[in-house]
């Protein structure tokens, strides 16, 4: 049985460290950005959705703790837009490598999707990167469906 736990501000602030440098890089791999650019999107992206760090409203951070009490990865979600919001959005979620394929993905959407409609939210969705193939593949097991697709093209 998991544990989520909300990040405490020590663990917060490594943890902004890391995915603004990490949310760039995908920015970059993505195409979608130069890496000169990449950095500045990035952090105004996560100062964008928490103007308030770990204590914005309605916005969950949470570290994922395994049946042992080991850490295990981390999930956060809150409204999608605005705080109002009866659509959830999982902002970022992953599992760390050496847990990845024993089902601990699963039974974390599962529990933040229980948790989003307690919390009345509607609908819950998510964005992941296209060569994301692995993630992709876990979210639509979860019934995800896409429903919007950008797409690029080099001519340069």
């Amino acid at each position: 049985m998991l544990k989520l736990i909300i990040m405490n501000n020590e663990e917060f602030d490594n943890y902004m460290e890391n995915s603004i440098v990490h949310y760039a890089k995908e920015l970059v791999n993505s195409g979608a950005y130069k890496e000169e650019d990449s950095l500045k999107v990035s952090k105004e992206t996560f100062n964008r959705f928490l103007p308030d760090a770990l204590n914005t409203k309605r916005h969950n951070i949470m570290n994922i703790l395994n049946e042992h009490g080991e850490k295990i990865g981390m999930i956060w979600y809150g409204p999608k837009g605005n705080q109002d919001s009866d659509e959830a959005f999982i902002y970022d979620f992953s599992i760390s490598e050496d847990f990845r394929g024993k089902g601990y993905g699963k039974e974390c959407l599962s529990f933040i999707e229980d948790e989003a409609k307690n919390n009345n939210f509607n609908k819950i969705s998510l964005h992941v990167f296209g060569h994301n193939k692995r993630a992709i593949g876990l979210y639509k097991k979860m019934g995800y469906e896409p429903f919007s697709m950008h797409m690029s093209k080099e001519i340069k």
